[in-house]
């Protein structure tokens, strides 16, 4: 006959190895509690607002080559825009031409990440006005942004990433979508 091993065991004993592996991450700096990250060498992504054409939305982005394109990450509660590194801002692969520090819109409600443009609407974007939080707002040459989006239709919906570092060293990440007017 078989003996029957508790479930009950069971479930302590996998809880207590989970335990035991979290700590030792968490020793061993593959973990982070902190927002201060002293137990990781790599810091966290953080996800963050971002706002083209801030104030406008659908976001147009008309394919004349001439012009700049206004790009803003957006300060709330948790981001402080003066601590992001600007010397290391990319909208795609491009660097700002200018900034400044302004309140100019408050976050999108669903600013959350999205991994593929596909099923994206012309409206994931705000036209709320300022929020009373400091932003980071950035130029960019035009002609370059639609170099790297490639060959666009009237009508396209693309997603336009930017990226940058935080002085704590974390990696911010943030999109907004643009629609192709010609």
């Amino acid at each position: 006959m078989r003996k029957k091993i508790g479930t009950t065991k069971n479930v302590a004993l996998i809880l207590t190895v989970l335990a035991v592996a979290l700590i030792s991450l968490s020793f061993l700096g593959a973990v982070s509690w902190s927002a201060n990250y002293p137990t990781s060498s790599v810091p966290p992504t953080q996800i963050v607002p971002v706002d083209i054409k801030p104030g406008l939305c659908p976001n147009p982005l008309e394919v004349s080559k001439r012009g700049v394109v206004l790009v803003a990450i957006l300060g709330t509660d948790r981001l402080d825009v003066r601590q992001i590194r600007q010397d290391s801002v990319r909208l795609e692969e491009i660097p700002p031409e200018e900034s400044s520090l302004q309140d100019v819109a408050r976050p999108h409600q669903f600013y959350t990440w999205k991994s593929s443009g596909k099923k994206v609407k012309a409206d994931f974007c705000s036209d709320k006005g300022p929020d009373g939080k400091l932003d980071l707002v950035l130029q960019f040459d035009k002609k370059d942004l639609l170099r790297v989006l490639g060959t666009v239709r009237a009508g396209d919906v693309r997603v336009v990433r930017i990226s940058a570092w935080h002085m704590s060293g974390a990696r911010l990440v943030g999109q907004d979508v643009v629609v192709i007017e010609k």
